[in-house]
């Protein structure tokens, strides 16, 4: 039972050889055993390391939607819905994975065979470090304490497969550790689909963003370090602000420069991209970004609301527009923030498969978000995008400056100049000033984030209308949540548009109506047969959406309201999978899930 249990275990920790060997020839399987060929044949010189660490890039990737979050009204079944509604548990918890982490290590224990030049093989040993940290503190944010390995096990490593886990501080730790061997040691390149040191920084800059607002804002973890974090997140951004790079103003096909970030076919030479995803038609390399359009999910009216209303040369907060909670969709993109209609789709928007304005999906909320979508007709179908997609772009190392002085207590208005007012520029919209931000402290973002400790207290709010405005859909949001101490804001069921009551409403902006609003079936059959030929017909009996006051308000899925828990700091962590424990029964489970 004994050397099965230890065959099992060692198999979850990471299995067999590497891809990058699949095609040797047949005649060296023949001669050693599989560890022999790569530690004989292998690693022998740092072009057998690049080739290794090449099949290390899928670990760093982009995303184009902000699934699952406050920022979208998602229709699908999700993990994290399962969890909010208090069907998860550890025993129906998926098992953890450390093959890929095995695989940098295996790398890394053998790097002494290599002969070359010292600083060529040293960059490849910080990029594979680099990596092993993005794929460590993916875990960090899941279950916080887990064992650390920095090399690869064997089935002899009794002692270290079945050891406990390691406390998250000496995890971060070594992560930090890594980031610095990485920025000390890669290469300067200008490569923007290879990674070079700037990458790294970027990564480092992110993740002690992370790790220090964490500790600030989870007291549970006993951690009162967060301003080192925070020091080497504003160390790392700042040195990337050396002008290197820059926000793009670069327009394609009548687009706005933000706009344009997000449906180009190239930004291998653009200004703002310190590492981006290369789709390529001609070479098959394709993704996903068709499937925003609003059939699976639209954006919420709580992020929308976030995006600051321009008078003349100043701005001011949506809710400070008379009539605001009742804005029809037509009428909320009035005097907005510029990025609004450049992520939510606008009245008359047409989409690349269709031959006139699209109407918006009032199943999914109602505000289709049209940020990544493609913009030629033939990338519309399944698995046909081939835009590039951002993976680190200078926007977040600004925002992550900001917000990281701010937390700190040590943001200047020069800070902002250099950061936050680039970011608007670009956008459009007015600059900020810092002795407004700490005099006039928004109530609603104060009621949103109750927590924020920061003597800066009305700057780290603004940054964090900013980032979510400059980053939304860009898969940062559900993280932000919950490294801030704000998994309360996911209880809520999302809101989409406005709805003023039973009847038909134009959405395209035609002076047409293309919607109608029914109680009921007989309400429906009334309508004229030459009317609801023309319209898409909602009939809320017995339908999956409804509105918050029942025949006006606000559009949201009925399957969500009133059924999503945050648990405090439970739900912050991850528990771990009982049949993991079982493999390894020196494992303890997260503290916060214990019964």
């Amino acid at each position: 039972m004994k050397s099965t249990k230890k065959q099992l275990y060692t198999t979850v920790l990471g299995l067999g050889l590497l891809n990058v060997l699949s095609s040797c020839n047949d005649s060296f399987m023949d001669r050693f055993p599989e560890t022999s060929i790569t530690e004989k044949v292998f690693f022998q010189n740092p072009g057998d390391l690049e080739s290794y660490t090449n099949g290390m890039y899928g670990y760093l990737g982009a995303s184009y939607w902000d699934a699952v979050s406050d920022n979208m009204l998602y229709k699908e079944s999700s993990s994290t819905y399962e969890l909010l509604s208090g069907t998860r548990s550890p025993e129906t918890w998926g098992t953890w994975s450390w093959g890929d982490i095995r695989k940098v290590n295996f790398m890394l224990a053998r790097t002494g065979n290599v002969k070359g030049d010292k600083a060529e093989i040293n960059h490849y040993i910080g990029l594979a470090r680099m990596f092993r940290a993005k794929l460590y503190y993916d875990k960090v944010k899941s279950y916080s304490d887990v064992p650390w390995y920095s090399t690869d096990l064997q089935t002899t490593d009794t002692e270290e497969l079945y050891k406990t886990q390691d406390p998250r501080k000496l995890v971060v730790d070594s992560i930090m550790a890594d980031l610095d061997f990485a920025v000390k040691n890669m290469k300067a390149g200008t490569s923007k689909t290879r990674i070079f040191k700037n990458a790294a920084l970027a990564l480092q800059a992110r993740i002690a963003l992370n790790e220090g607002t964490f500790r600030k804002y989870h007291p549970e973890l006993e951690l009162n370090d967060a301003d080192r974090f925070l020091n080497i997140a504003v160390s790392a951004a700042s040195q990337l602000m050396d002008g290197t790079y820059s926000l793009s103003e670069v327009k394609e096909n009548d687009l706005e420069a933000y706009e344009s970030l997000f449906c180009s076919l190239n930004l291998t030479s653009n200004p703002e991209m310190i590492l981006v995803s290369d789709y390529d038609k001609a070479l098959g390399r394709m993704h996903n970004a068709q499937q925003i359009g609003d059939v699976y999910h639209g954006l919420s009216r709580d992020l929308m609301e976030d995006y600051l209303v321009i008078d003349g040369n100043e701005t001011k907060p949506f809710h400070t527009v008379p009539g605001y909670e009742t804005k029809t969709y037509l009428e909320i993109f009035e005097n907005r923030d510029p990025r609004l209609r450049q992520t939510f789709m606008w009245p008359g928007y047409q989409k690349a498969n269709e031959s006139s304005p699209h109407r918006t999906n009032m199943d999914a909320g109602g505000y289709a978000q049209i940020k990544f979508d493609p913009r030629t007709y033939d990338q519309i179908s399944w698995n046909k995008s081939y835009t590039d997609l951002p993976i680190f772009r200078y926007a977040e190392i600004l925002l992550i400056y900001a917000e990281a002085k701010a937390e700190l207590g040590t943001l200047t208005q020069e800070d902002i100049d250099a950061s936050i007012n680039l970011i608007r520029k670009r956008a459009g919209v007015p600059e900020a000033s810092l002795a407004d931000w700490l005099a006039n402290i928004d109530p609603v973002q104060d009621t949103r984030y109750p927590n924020v400790s920061s003597t800066q207290k009305g700057a780290v709010l603004e940054i964090r209308r900013e980032r979510r405005i400059e980053l939304a859909c860009e898969g940062f949001r559900y993280n932000d949540l919950m490294r801030w101490g704000c998994g309360k804001l996911m209880e809520k069921a999302p809101e989409g548009a406005y709805i003023p009551g039973m009847g038909m409403y134009d959405i395209t902006g035609d002076g047409q109506p293309d919607v109608a609003f029914v109680r009921n079936k007989a309400e429906a059959d009334n309508l004229p047969q030459e009317e609801r030929e023309k319209v898409t017909v909602y009939t809320l009996e017995g339908h999956t959406i409804e509105l918050t006051e029942g025949d006006k308000g606000y559009i949201r899925l009925k399957a969500q309201v009133n059924k999503f828990k945050f648990e405090e700091p439970k739900y912050y962590y991850s528990p771990i999978a009982i049949d993991d424990i079982t493999l390894n029964n020196n494992l303890v489970q997260n503290k916060w899930w214990k019964n």
